[in-house]
C-alpha cells in the first residue's frame, strides 16, 4: 500500500475514535453538570427548592420540558 491509503486508512479511524469518544465523554459529564448546577443555585440563593433541581434538570439534559413530571413524553396541542 502506498503512503497516502494508510494515511487516509489512519485519517478515518482516527476520526472515528475521536467521534465516539466525544459522545461517551458528553453524556458522562451530564450528571456532573447537573450537580454544579444544583450547587451553585443552592449556594447563590442559600436556599434550594424541588422547582430549583427540576429546573437544573431541564437546563442540562435536554428534551425534558417536552416530558410529564414521569418521563413520559407530553402530547402537543
Amino acid at each position: 500500500m502506498s503512503n497516502r491509503v494508510l494515511l487516509k486508512i489512519f485519517c478515518i479511524l482516527f476520526s472515528v475514535i475521536i467521534i465516539s469518544q466525544v459522545t461517551i465523554v458528553d453524556t458522562a459529564n451530564a450528571l456532573t453538570r447537573y450537580f454544579n448546577c444544583t450547587t451553585r443555585v443552592a449556594n447563590s440563593e442559600s436556599t434550594f427548592s424541588l422547582d430549583d433541581a427540576e429546573a437544573c434538570y431541564d437546563r442540562v439534559f435536554k428534551g425534558a420540558l417536552d416530558n410529564d413530571r414521569y418521563g413520559n413524553p407530553m402530547e402537543k396541542p
